[in-house]
């Protein structure tokens, strides 16, 4: 039973992230979405935001968490979140089909990139980057429901600092 434990917490430990763990989302009982925010209890607890979203796709894709920390789940090379629109002429880079789940915990995307079958999976709540197969996506997605995020207003720009 030992080895079990150690096992899977080195396994949790080699876990790629890409932010800190955020508590509360895992434990939220009443999980809003209200078009690109996430709220738990009426609070926000994460916006997902879309970069020029074109038909199924975002050409980047990121969380926004209350705290201001935006975490890229796919951005292209050269892209500018002051500046989206320059990176329009880019057809070929993109986050296909993202969606999330109904109870906000996950994110599934296809990179433009990936092999045919891969898919990755976004924990929003801690943090966790991880790749999926088509067949553990779908069962994913069935089983929590899932909403399209490229139908999404599209994210708002940074602002310069001034």
């Amino acid at each position: 039973m030992r080895l079990l434990m150690v096992i899977v917490l080195v396994a949790a430990a080699c876990t790629p992230r890409l932010t800190r763990f955020r508590g509360g989302l895992s434990d939220c009982t009443s999980v809003v979405l209200d078009n690109d925010a996430i709220l738990c209890h009426g609070q926000p607890v994460a916006r997902v935001e879309c970069f020029l979203p074109r038909k199924e796709t975002c050409t980047a894709l990121a969380v926004r968490y209350p705290d201001g920390e935006r975490v890229f789940l796919y951005e292209p090379a050269l892209f500018d979140p002051a500046h989206p629109e320059n990176s329009g002429t880019d057809t070929a880079s993109f986050a296909q089909r993202p969606k999330i789940a109904e109870d906000a915990s996950l994110i599934w995307f296809k990179r433009s990139d990936a092999h045919s079958g891969n898919w990755e999976a976004y924990e929003v709540d801690t943090g966790a980057l991880h790749e999926v197969d088509t067949r553990t996506m779908f069962y994913d997605q069935q089983r929590r429901g899932a909403r399209p995020l490229w139908t999404l207003a599209p994210a708002v720009p940074d602002q310069p600092a001034q």
